[in-house]
């Protein structure tokens, strides 16, 4: 068989078989030798892959993205160190998406009370609903150090260290049945 006739860029005979001029294509066509290889060049770039949906990510999809990747590295279709950036990624997506709900959870509720107008008044927003002011609430110790009426329905709180309970009887000094 016979070979190219054409000296190749480093100086040496050209070694591919010959076309019916005596030259091999590329030698015979320099001008496509130039599009043969931007177009081996454009198959051999990674190609990225179709980006994912808006949604938010769930645990079930970060597992599945997980596997993929796995597979993927398995069968030398993702490098290593790719798929362990996917790794980091979705473990950082995991640990911030607690929060994240958390805080959605409470901007929905908050815009639920401004629409009710339960938070209309400062001062309920403030303390969780509960009144700041005595009058407001009678049932509130007041900052004089008296107390306000009791609760006949909850438990009162027997303090034994000071004596006030010394008969063990749950009356406290002073109280009759």
């Amino acid at each position: 068989m016979q070979t190219c006739d054409a000296i190749t860029k480093t100086g040496a005979p050209c070694r591919a078989p010959a076309g019916p001029a005596g030259r091999c294509f590329l030698h015979s066509h320099p001008e496509k030798a130039r599009l043969l290889g931007q177009a081996g060049g454009r198959k051999n770039r990674h190609q990225l892959p179709d980006p994912p949906s808006a949604d938010p990510l769930t645990a079930v999809d970060l597992r599945n993205i997980l596997a993929d990747a796995i597979r993927d590295v398995r069968l030398k279709k993702l490098s290593p160190r790719s798929a362990g950036a996917i790794s980091q990624l979705a473990n950082s997506l995991h640990r911030v998406t607690p929060s994240a709900e958390l805080e959605d959870r409470i901007a929905r509720l908050e815009q639920q009370l401004a629409e009710r107008g339960l938070a209309a008044d400062p001062t309920e927003s403030e303390t969780n609903g509960r009144a700041t002011n005595v009058e407001q609430d009678p049932l509130q110790e007041t900052e004089q150090g008296g107390s306000a009426v009791t609760d006949p329905c909850q438990p009162i709180d027997m303090d034994t260290k000071n004596g006030s309970d010394d008969a063990g009887d749950g009356m406290a000094k002073g109280e009759e049945s």
